[in-house]
């Protein structure tokens, strides 16, 4: 078989492996090798299994390098299946569950929608992503889960590269549980906070907190307004609505933050951006943007955007500045030497 086919047919087999590691993930397979290399009839007792189907499970992980194949039927972990475990740096159990699990099944609608519109998770559940969380707790507990811990790694990164000292009053809009802008606060101590989310995301949290909703109306007056991930949720009409909601709030001095993935000229230069977009495309009908399908969403909104910062090789995310159109442009200094790169 030439490289090309042999390629192509890893590709196509990419619906099985994506299995096997949500099995692993359920199972939690690696929590069960933590301590030293198992047999497959030892994992299963452990895990609750079929020793005979597990071992070809666990014969699939190895042929991925998830696990190591070693003698006498015995399994370990490699550096790849430590990060199926729980609380590891780095740790991807949370973000295999979802997407073998609540992401999977979704993916059935993808030709319909391709064919005649749509959204493919609403083509296959009825209803749209949210409305299916509201209804599916678990999943809902499953699938905040993954997104904290995604949003930890970028906010670290969003203020090593951003200085949000300059500001003494900030609103994290759309801001979930609150990791950005807890990050923010810790870094910035001089920055007084709001988080502001739906009522029952807010509810309970240690942070200062509005509940509400952002197509409506969000607390006014800050000096900056940051939404992080909000916008790619969204195609293009309720982007611009959430994003003029904003402009009524802020003052014209103030400064709009955007922390975003930014689509690159071609997809090879950041395949991760490009599979987030089909991402955003098969669960919410949302997508990621090049700087200038931001810029022309801004400018829709009554914003103007002054720069696009990088904010570092494996965060994923850009810091997209900008402030209300009508207000003179002003120089913005990243924080650290790696996110002074200038516009992307």
């Amino acid at each position: 078989m030439t490289s090309a086919a042999s390629r192509l047919a890893r590709l196509a087999d990419g619906y099985v492996v994506t299995q096997l590691l949500w099995v692993a993930a359920e199972l939690r397979i690696a929590d069960a090798l933590a301590d030293g290399p198992r047999s497959a009839k030892e994992l299963a007792t452990q895990v609750g299994a079929d020793p005979d189907v597990l071992r070809r499970v666990l014969r699939g992980l190895a042929a991925e390098e998830v696990l190591d194949d070693l003698p006498g039927d015995r399994f370990g972990l490699t550096a790849t299946g430590e990060l199926l475990r729980d609380g590891v740096e780095g740790s991807q159990r949370g973000a295999v569950l979802a997407r073998g699990g609540l992401y999977y099944g979704a993916l059935a609608g993808l030709l319909d929608a391709v064919r005649d519109g749509g959204v493919p998770f609403e083509l296959v559940h009825g209803r749209t992503f949210f409305q299916h969380l509201d209804i599916h707790p678990a999943e809902s507990a499953r699938f905040q889960s993954s997104m904290a811990v995604r949003a930890a790694r970028e906010a670290a990164a969003v203020v090593e590269a951003y200085d949000f000292r300059r500001f003494r009053t900030l609103v994290d809009v759309g801001g979930g549980t609150g990791v950005l802008l807890a990050e923010i606060l810790r870094a910035a101590p001089p920055v007084s906070g709001v988080l502001f989310d739906r009522p029952e995301v807010v509810r309970g949290s240690q942070l200062p907190h509005v509940g509400g909703d952002f197509f409506a109306e969000v607390p006014a007056g800050a000096e900056a307004y940051v939404l992080s991930r909000v916008i790619h949720d969204w195609p293009g009409a309720e982007a611009v609505a959430i994003l003029r909601t904003v402009r009524r709030a802020i003052p014209d001095s103030g400064t709009l933050l955007l922390v975003e993935a930014v689509l690159p000229a071609r997809a090879s230069d950041d395949p991760a951006a490009v599979r987030m977009d089909v991402h955003m495309l098969t669960l919410l009908g949302g997508q990621e943007r090049t700087a200038d399908e931001f810029a022309a969403l801004l400018a829709a909104a009554g914003f103007r955007l002054d720069r696009v910062m990088p904010t570092g090789p494996r965060s994923g995310v850009h810091v997209l500045v900008a402030r209300p159109a009508e207000v003179p442009r002003h120089s913005d200094r990243p924080r650290s030497r790696a996110a002074s790169g200038g516009e992307s």
